[in-house]
C-alpha cells in the first residue's frame, strides 16, 4: 500500500522543521497539519523582558506592544551634587544607566510609545517624560554601527546589529525607578499599514508558505523554538489550509470539485466485497464545549485580552488557545467562535474506496457527494492496488462563526439564502432564568420553505460581535389588527387579534386549557406575552387567535399598548435564541444585521431595557383604611426566577434583597417609602401632605438590576 506524500519540503526547511511539517504534507490538509506536541510559547512572552544570551527576538508584523531583550548595558553611572552651608554639606547622589533593547528580528518603521514599570515615558508624539537621550536603528541590512556602544566596547568588538531592531536609551535618569533599569515596554510600528495573513507566513518562512490573503492583522508576533511553532498559532486559528507541491506549502487551487455519483463507490482491487463508505464521528464528549482564546487588545494598550465561545449547553473540556496577535473585540470574538466551530464541524470522517478514474485526486482536493453535507475534501489518499482509498473530511467556510446547540455540525452559509427578517425582543427571560446578564431574544424567519441558519452581527454601541439565528426558522410574523387592553387573571374569551405568519406554509395550533395551563402557545404580540388556546385559519398564512391568557410573566404593564404591524413570534426554545448583553448597554440602542443572506434582508432595531433582569411587578395591592385616617398597603411579590404559584411556599425571591419603593401622589404632590416586607403603613400625616381626594399608590420591587414596573391601586384621601 502507497501513501500520496510529498516530502520535498521537509528537505527544503531542514532541522526541526523537516520532521514537524514535510513528513506530514500530503497525509492530512487540514489544521493537525502543523499540530502535534510542540506549541508556540505563551502569549505572555512578549511581555517579559529578558537579557539572557541567546534568548529569541520576535518578527514583529504590523503594531504590537514588545518588552524586547536587553543586548548591551553599562554599569550604573553615579554623579553627585552637594549644596548646603559651609561645614555642613549635604550631597545629593544621582544614576543613570545606558542600555540598548533587541525589539525585532526584521525591519521596523517606527516606535510610538514606550512604557517604564508600567508608566508612559514616551508620548505618541516622541517626547520623554524622563531625562535621556534615545535612538532607534530600525534594523536595515546597511545599519551602521551605533556610536556610544562602539565608543565603549571598541569599534572592532561592536557588532552593527543588522537586521535587527534596537533601541539605544543613553543616559537614562534612574531616580523614578528605584535606580535601577526598570522594566520596560514599546510600541512597535514594523508595518505603516495592517499585514495581510499570507504576507506574514510567507515572510515568517521564507516564502515557503504561500497562502491566498485571508485575513489582515493589525500586529502578530512570529517567535518560537522553530519556524514550525512561529507560524503555527496562525495557521491552526485561521484555519489556512496547505498542501506540499513538491517546492513549497501552498494554498489548494481554486478549481471546480469533482463530482463523485455513489455508483463509484466501494471499489475493490480483487473483487472482494467491500462497505461503500466508512463514515464515523468524533464523540462529542471528546471535543471542547467552550473554547478562550487569548490576544492583543489594541484597546487595552495592546495588553492580553481573552474572548471566550460556547458550543450551547455541551457538557465538556474547556481549550485555551493563545494567538500572539493583535486583534479588535469583534474580530476576536468572531475568531474565537470559528475555531470551535470548525472543531465539532470537523468531527466527520469518511472514508471511500474509488476506481481508477479517481487517482488525479490528491490532498486537498474538493468534491461533491450525495451526501449530507455535499461538499468533501480530501484528507489523505492511499493505494490498494489501482483502488484509491480516500480519507475525507466535511470542507469547511472560515468566515462563518458557531454559536449553538450542542453537538451541532455548524452550516455554511451559501449564496442565495432567501430574504431573512428577524425580530429582536426585550422580554423578560425566557432562555435561562437563571441568567444575571441582560439578553434579548432574538427570532429569524424567510418567507420560502426550508431554513438555514445564517450570521447575525448585534451592535451595541460601539461593540459588535457575531452571531448566528437558531437552527429552526421562527414562526415570526405580524398583528393584523389592534389587541385591546385586557387582564391578566382569567382565560379571555371576548378579545381576539388577527396575525399573519411571514412564511404562509406555516401554521399554529389551538390547543386546551390544560396545556395552556402548563405553557403552551407561549408568543410574543409587541411587547405582550400572551398565550392563545385558539388558532383559526382565515386566509393564507393568516389565523385569528382567540381564548387568550393575557400579560404572561409579568408583561400586564404592556396590554395597552398595541397596534397593527407589530412583530408576533411564536416562542419555542429551538427558533430563538437569546443575545447575552454586556450590563453597560442597557439603556442603548441595539441593531441586528443578518450576513450572508438575501439583499432584502433588513436590520432591526430596539431600545435595551433590560427586562430579562427586571423584577416582575407586584399583584394583590391592596389598600386597607385605618381608624386614625392611616392607610394599611399590602401586596404579593412575584419572582422573574420562579413563574409559576406554589402551594405552600412562596415564590424564589430572585433578587439579593427584599425591597419596595412605593409612591403616593394626590393632588398637592407626591412622596415615596421604602419597605423590606410586602406591606407598608401610611401615616395620616403623611396622607395629608399630598392633599385629600383621590391619590394613586404605586408599588414597585427594586432589584439587582433595576426596579419593576409599578403595581397601581387608588384610594381616597378624606
Amino acid at each position: 500500500m502507497a501513501t500520496l506524500v510529498f516530502s520535498t519540503v521537509g528537505t527544503v526547511l531542514g532541522g526541526p522543521v523537516g520532521s514537524a511539517i514535510g513528513a506530514l504534507i500530503g497525509q492530512s490538509i487540514d489544521q493537525q497539519l502543523l499540530g502535534g506536541s510542540s506549541r508556540g510559547p505563551r502569549l505572555g512572552d512578549l511581555s517579559v523582558q529578558t537579557s539572557s544570551y541567546g534568548t529569541q527576538v520576535p518578527r514583529i508584523y504590523g503594531t504590537m506592544r514588545v518588552a524586547g531583550s536587553v543586548v548591551w548595558s553599562t554599569d550604573l553611572v553615579e554623579s553627585s551634587e552637594t549644596s548646603g552651608a559651609k561645614g555642613q554639606p549635604d550631597t545629593v547622589f544621582s544614576y543613570s544607566v545606558s542600555f540598548a533593547v533587541a525589539l525585532s528580528s526584521r525591519p521596523v518603521s517606527s516606535i510610538g510609545r514606550i512604557w517604564a514599570d508600567g508608566k508612559l515615558i514616551r508620548d505618541e508624539d516622541g517626547s520623554f517624560k524622563v531625562a535621556t537621550g534615545f535612538r532607534l536603528h530600525a534594523g536595515g541590512e546597511d545599519q551602521e554601527i551605533d556610536a556610544l556602544i562602539a565608543s565603549a566596547e571598541g569599534i572592532a568588538s561592536t557588532p552593527a546589529y543588522r537586521g535587527l531592531t534596537l533601541a539605544v536609551f543613553e543616559n537614562l535618569e534612574l531616580a523614578e525607578f528605584g535606580n535601577r533599569i526598570p522594566f520596560l515596554t514599546f510600541e512597535v510600528v514594523a508595518d505603516e499599514a495592517p499585514p495581510e495573513l499570507d504576507a506574514i507566513l510567507a515572510d515568517a518562512t521564507s516564502g515557503i508558505v504561500q497562502c491566498d490573503p485571508s485575513q489582515e492583522l493589525i500586529g502578530f508576533a512570529a517567535y518560537g523554538r522553530s519556524m514550525r511553532s512561529a507560524v503555527e498559532p496562525l495557521i491552526d486559528c485561521f484555519a489556512v489550509e496547505l498542501f506540499d507541491d513538491g517546492f513549497r506549502l501552498r494554498s489548494p487551487d481554486s478549481t471546480i470539485p469533482a463530482i463523485i455519483t455513489e455508483a463509484d463507490f466501494g471499489c475493490s482491487a480483487d473483487g472482494e466485497r467491500v462497505p461503500k463508505l466508512q463514515r464515523e464521528q468524533e464523540p462529542a464528549l471528546s471535543l471542547p464545549a467552550s473554547l478562550r482564546l487569548s490576544y492583543y487588545d489594541p484597546s487595552r494598550d495592546f495588553q492580553s485580552g481573552e474572548t471566550r465561545a460556547s458550543a450551547g449547553e455541551q457538557d465538556g473540556n474547556e481549550e485555551q488557545r493563545d494567538l500572539p496577535a493583535v486583534l479588535d473585540t469583534s474580530a476576536a470574538k468572531s475568531l474565537c467562535q470559528q475555531i470551535l466551530a470548525r472543531r465539532w464541524a470537523e468531527r466527520d470522517k469518511l472514508t471511500l474506496r474509488l476506481p481508477p478514474s479517481y487517482l488525479g485526486l490528491r490532498p486537498a482536493s474538493r468534491i461533491e457527494l450525495p451526501l449530507t453535507p455535499a461538499s468533501w475534501t480530501v484528507n489523505r489518499c492511499t493505494l490498494e492496488g489501482f483502488v484509491l482509498v480516500a480519507d475525507l473530511r466535511p470542507s469547511w467556510n472560515p468566515a462563518v462563526a458557531l454559536i449553538g446547540d450542542a453537538g451541532r455540525v455548524a452550516d455554511n452559509v451559501q449564496p442565495g439564502i432567501a430574504d431573512v427578517t428577524l425580530a429582536l425582543l426585550d422580554v423578560p427571560q425566557i432562555v435561562d432564568p437563571l441568567s444575571d446578564q441582560p439578553s434579548l431574544l432574538l427570532a429569524a424567519s424567510s418567507p420560502t420553505p426550508g431554513w438555514k441558519s445564517v450570521g447575525v452581527e448585534v451592535t451595541a454601541g460601539s461593540q459588535t460581535v457575531l452571531t448566528r439565528t437558531a437552527a429552526r426558522k421562527a414562526v415570526l410574523g405580524q398583528a393584523l389588527s389592534v389587541l385591546g387592553p385586557g387582564e391578566p387573571y382569567l382565560i379571555d374569551k371576548l378579545a381576539t387579534v388577527d396575525v399573519e405568519l411571514l412564511d404562509q406554509d406555516q401554521w399554529l395550533i389551538s390547543c386546551d386549557d390544560e396545556a395552556l395551563v402548563s405553557g403552551t402557545n407561549l408568543a410574543v404580540l409587541g411587547g405582550e406575552l400572551i398565550q392563545f388556546g385558539e388558532a383559526v385559519a382565515i386566509g393564507p398564512g393568516q389565523f385569528r387567535l382567540r381564548r387568550l391568557l393575557r400579560g404572561r410573566r409579568g408583561t400586564e404593564w404592556t396590554s395597552g399598548a398595541h397596534s397593527a404591524g407589530e412583530p408576533f413570534v411564536l416562542l419555542e426554545q429551538a427558533s430563538v435564541r437569546g443575545i447575552p448583553l454586556p450590563d453597560w448597554a442597557v439603556g442603548s440602542q441595539v441593531t441586528a444585521a443578518p450576513s450572508g443572506a438575501g439583499g432584502g434582508s433588513q436590520p432591526v432595531t430596539v431600545q435595551a431595557t433590560g427586562e430579562s433582569l427586571r423584577p416582575l411587578p407586584p399583584v394583590r395591592l391592596d389598600a386597607m383604611p385605618g381608624g386614625s385616617g392611616d392607610f394599611l398597603l399590602s401586596w404579593v411579590r412575584r419572582s422573574r426566577r420562579g413563574w409559576a404559584w406554589i402551594d405552600g411556599i412562596d415564590a424564589p425571591l430572585g433578587e439579593n434583597r427584599e425591597e419596595y419603593r412605593v409612591t403616593i401622589g394626590g393632588p398637592l404632590g407626591s412622596f415615596e417609602r421604602t419597605s423590606s416586607q410586602p406591606e407598608l403603613t401610611v401615616t395620616a400625616t403623611e396622607l395629608a401632605s399630598v392633599g385629600s381626594g383621590a391619590a394613586t399608590v404605586e408599588v414597585r420591587q427594586i432589584g439587582d438590576w433595576g426596579a419593576s414596573r409599578p403595581a397601581h391601586v387608588e384610594i381616597l384621601i378624606p
